[in-house]
């Protein structure tokens, strides 16, 4: 897995601070359903990317940190590196939390908009999620075809 540079600091929301990357831009719900499956919207998170990032993030930042380390102790046990792995590990939690609640909401919502879109009962889409091998689109396209048989 590729990963990325560490964004620089730009704005920052007092309420997602533990996000470096813009989220994903989900379609309003008017837009139809096929399309807000084909914008991505109900396609597994990101966020779960990021948090493996930070644990990288926080490996580089404590090599960096032995590496400059000028005290005669062992830099591992310095408040500073303490520090820093307490900072990054607060981020992936958060990240992961969030990745884990976004993740049950995309479920939720599909089956929701699957039932409505095909008047079928919820309990049965989730049965079908759940042995479904493709890709949400294709999933679509199942349920669609087989609507009058499930």
């Amino acid at each position: 897995m590729r990963i990325p540079p560490k964004p620089k600091r730009g704005k920052r929301s007092p309420f997602y601070w533990w996000r470096r990357w813009k989220s994903h831009q989900y379609l309003p719900v008017r837009k139809g359903l096929l399309a807000r499956i084909q914008n991505g919207d109900f396609e597994y998170s990101q966020l779960f990317d990021w948090a493996k990032y930070e644990m990288k993030y926080k490996e580089d930042e404590l090599k960096q940190f032995v590496k400059e380390y000028k005290g005669k102790d062992d830099p591992k046990t310095d408040e500073l590196y303490r520090d820093i792995e307490r900072r990054y590990q607060k981020r992936y939690n958060k990240l992961f939390e969030d990745a884990h609640e976004v993740e049950n909401r995309h479920l939720e919502s599909l089956a929701e908009a699957l039932s409505k879109e095909f008047k079928i009962c919820k309990k049965k889409i989730k049965k079908i999620m759940e042995t479904f091998g493709g890709a949400t689109e294709d999933l679509y396209l199942y349920v669609d075809k087989n609507k009058y048989t499930i």
